[in-house]
């Protein structure tokens, strides 16, 4: 056996075991309906914000004038040395709906954002939660209402998405590119009974969940996690629901500069480690597929016709089930030139996995 017959094997494997995570998790994503809600459910809002005061005036109001009749916002200010208080006040004089919990700084401690969200749920008076950051807008005045239909026929965990705004710029396409396709992915995951993360910019759970599983006690000490460690560990095959349409989304500003990029990367990706091992093991073939289909493709189309047959044949079928969740995230513009994005990424992967302490 040649270098060219090992590399055609190697082509058709991972050719094959790609089609196999388009197929039984993407697609899904391309089916997901629109729910509809028989009861609106009383719901709390929670953000958490730390120095966030021109965030807050912008993005606020847009939370607090949601078209929803029985909601509450919780704010908390954590330890900001701004005038984010003054400004929180001000909003509490024209939102009754608005609650403001302030953890004062002390110069002292240095707890994360976990500390802020567990004190926002103690004060939350609604079983229902929400989640978001300051720095995020819900994309439509119903995002609360589309967001809530998740709780519905007694789901518990409800995963929603959070997109960027489109900039000029290269880095911005890799962003929005990277934020697609995790969205499409733990989407479609979820929808296949799999969830194994949401993203604290937009993320729904039940204060019932959240002490049934001990909060956030088993990772506390990571800075990270909120989100996706408490979804990878909390949610199960009946509990969770997912909502996807363009009035559910909330939208915020990437990051400008590549090497923030990275270092909000790495910060991310300081959780993976404490995944369930079933998720490893999904998730680090999908990775090793992938890097294995692109690298034998470029090998095999020196030598053969039918490595291009059978990119054109991958370039097709993605088109073709990712075209309708790159619509509704607005991001169009990149599905025509997806493969380069996709081997850009594949090669930052072990970037972001080295430790993010050092220095970039």
């Amino acid at each position: 056996m040649n270098y060219s017959d090992i590399g055609f094997i190697f082509l058709v494997s991972s050719f094959l075991i790609q089609c196999f995570y388009l197929f039984y998790f993407s697609a899904r994503v391309a089916f997901i309906k629109d729910n509809t809600s028989l009861e609106k459910k009383g719901i709390t809002v929670i953000i958490c914000a730390r120095n966030e005061n021109e965030n807050l005036k912008k993005n606020l109001p847009l939370v607090l004038n949601q078209k929803y009749d029985n909601f509450e916002v919780i704010v908390v200010n954590d330890r900001s040395w701004d005038d984010s208080i003054e400004i929180l006040n001000n909003f509490k004089d024209q939102y009754s709906n608005l609650k403001i919990v302030d953890i004062p700084d002390n110069k002292t401690d240095n707890f994360g954002k976990k500390l802020a969200i567990t004190i926002g749920i103690k004060a939350a008076k609604n079983n229902y939660l929400l989640f978001t950051d300051a720095d995020c807008q819900p994309l439509s005045e119903y995002w609360i209402k589309e967001m809530s239909k998740g709780f519905e026929n007694e789901k518990q965990i409800v995963i929603g998405v959070g997109i960027y705004e489109k900039e000029i710029g290269f880095l911005n396409k890799i962003i929005r590119f990277d934020t697609v396709k995790i969205a499409i992915n733990s989407l479609g995951y979820a929808k296949a009974k799999l969830a194994y993360m949401g993203i604290g910019r937009n993320l729904g759970y039940s204060q019932d969940v959240y002490y049934l599983n001990d909060g956030f006690k088993s990772h506390y000490h990571l800075e990270s996690g909120d989100d996706d460690l408490f979804v990878n560990q909390s949610s199960n095959q009946l509990n969770t629901q997912v909502i996807f349409n363009s009035k559910s989304m909330t939208i915020s500003r990437p990051k400008k500069e590549f090497k923030n990029w990275v270092f909000q990367k790495k910060r991310h990706h300081t959780t993976n480690f404490k995944y369930k091992k079933k998720y490893k093991i999904l998730l680090g073939l999908q990775y090793l597929s992938s890097l294995a289909f692109y690298f034998s493709l470029i090998i095999s189309i020196n030598y053969s016709s039918i490595g291009l047959i059978i990119f054109v044949l991958w370039y097709l079928l993605f088109l073709v089930t990712n075209y309708k969740a790159f619509k509704i995230m607005m991001c169009k513009d990149l599905l025509w030139v997806f493969p380069v994005y996709e081997i850009i990424l594949l090669f930052c992967q072990p970037i972001f996995q080295i430790n993010r302490r050092i220095r970039i």
